[in-house]
C-alpha cells in the first residue's frame, strides 16, 4: 500500500513539477534572449533550480528503490512462511497404513505415485524461492542477509524431509507388496501340498 501511494506520488511530482520547472525555465530563457540587465544572475538561479530539480527526482528514485527492495524482502518472509505450512500440510498427508493384501498395497503405491507427481509444483516453487533468496543476500548484508539464509535453509530442510519421507515411503510399499506375493506364493504352495498329501491318502492302499 505504502509503494503504490508513492508510486502515485512520484508520478504527479514528476509530471507536475517538470511542467513548472520547464515553464521558469522558458520564462528565464526569455528574459535572458531579451537582454535583461540581471541575466547572469538568472542563468545562475536556472542552472541551480535546474539541478535541485535533478537532485529530487533521484531522491525520489532512491525512495522508490528502497520501497521495492522492501516490499521484496516482506514478500519472501511471507512466501517462506506459506511453502513451510503447505509442505507440513503435504506431510500430514502421507498415510502410515500399508495395506493388509497385494491389491491394497497397490492401490497405495498408485496414490503414492500421484502424490509424488503432485510434489513437483510444489518443489519448483522451492526453487524459486531458493533463487529469490540468493538475489536477496546480493541485495543486504549482516542480521538482514543471515534471516534471509536461514529461512531459505529452513525451507529447503523442510521440503528434503517431506521428500525423504516420500522415498521411505514408497521404499516401504516396494517391500510389503513383497512381503504379501511371498506369504501368497507360501500359501498357494502348502495347499497345493495338502491337497496333494490328501489325494495320496484317498487313493486305494497297497495289500
Amino acid at each position: 500500500l505504502l509503494r503504490e501511494k508513492f508510486r502515485e506520488f512520484a508520478r504527479e511530482t514528476g509530471s507536475v513539477g517538470q511542467e513548472r520547472v520547464d515553464r521558469v525555465n522558458l520564462a528565464i530563457e526569455d528574459l535572458i534572449d531579451a537582454g535583461h540587465a540581471e541575466a547572469a544572475t538568472m542563468a545562475e538561479w536556472k542552472d541551480g533550480l535546474n539541478e535541485s530539480w535533478a537532485d529530487l527526482l533521484e531522491l525520489i528514485d532512491t525512495r522508490m528503490q528502497l520501497l521495492a527492495a522492501s516490499h521484496d524482502l516482506h514478500k519472501y518472509f511471507y512466501d517462506g512462511t506459506e511453502l513451510l505450512a503447505l509442505i507440513a500440510a503435504r506431510r500430514q498427508e502421507l498415510p502410515q497404513d500399508l495395506g493388509e493384501d497385494v491389491s491394497t498395497v497397490e492401490a497405495f503405491h498408485r496414490m503414492h505415485s500421484t502424490f509424488e507427481r503432485d510434489l513437483q509444483l510444489l518443489e519448483a516453487q522451492v526453487q524459486q524461492f531458493r533463487e529469490t533468496a540468493a538475489r536477496l543476500q546480493t541485495a543486504y548484508a549482516g542480521e538482514k542477509a543471515a534471516s534471509i539464509q536461514e529461512r531459505e535453509q529452513e525451507v529447503a530442510r523442510a521440503l528434503r524431509a517431506l521428500l525423504e519421507a516420500c522415498s521411505g515411503r514408497r521404499a516401504r510399499l516396494v517391500d510389503t507388496a513383497d512381503k504379501h506375493r511371498f506369504f501368497g506364493m507360501a500359501r498357494d504352495l502348502l495347499s497345493w501340498m495338502e491337497s496333494t498329501v490328501r489325494q495320496i491318502e484317498t487313493q486305494e492302499k497297497p495289500r
